[in-house]
């Protein structure tokens, strides 16, 4: 197929279409269902976001009341998965995923609260 010369569309006819309105009538459509659509992620993010920290702080504190030797056994599991997913060359997410309970193990460690041994009185 060969074309005679290249077609080129006037000024007038990329400004205005067929009916008449110009260019900017017929972005300003888009545009507000685009600032519709950002207003509406916007408002829901605080909720999404309180949710989210809501079930980080139960989910560690259920893991607090684990014992020591189960969460380091969790970690070293889900670090060992993770770092085989990565030798197989799997995609980051999933080796991210893999390593997630390594994370929420270390912070219900380190965040655990300390409980001071109790003095006990000697006696002589």
């Amino acid at each position: 197929m060969r074309f005679r010369g290249r077609k080129h569309r006037s000024v007038r006819s990329t400004v205005l279409n067929r009916d008449g309105r110009g260019l900017v009538a017929n972005l300003s459509r888009p545009t507000e269902a685009a600032i519709r659509t950002v207003a509406t992620i916007v408002g829901r993010a605080a909720g999404s976001m309180r949710a989210t920290q809501a079930s980080a702080a139960s989910t560690t504190s259920a893991l607090q009341g684990l014992p020591d030797s189960t969460l380091r056994g969790l970690a070293a599991t889900s670090v060992g998965l993770g770092a085989g997913f990565f030798l197989a060359g799997k995609p980051r997410l999933i080796v991210a995923a893999g390593m997630a309970p390594a994370l929420f193990a270390a912070v219900a460690i380190a965040l655990r609260p300390v409980n001071p041994t109790a003095r006990t009185a000697v006696v002589r």
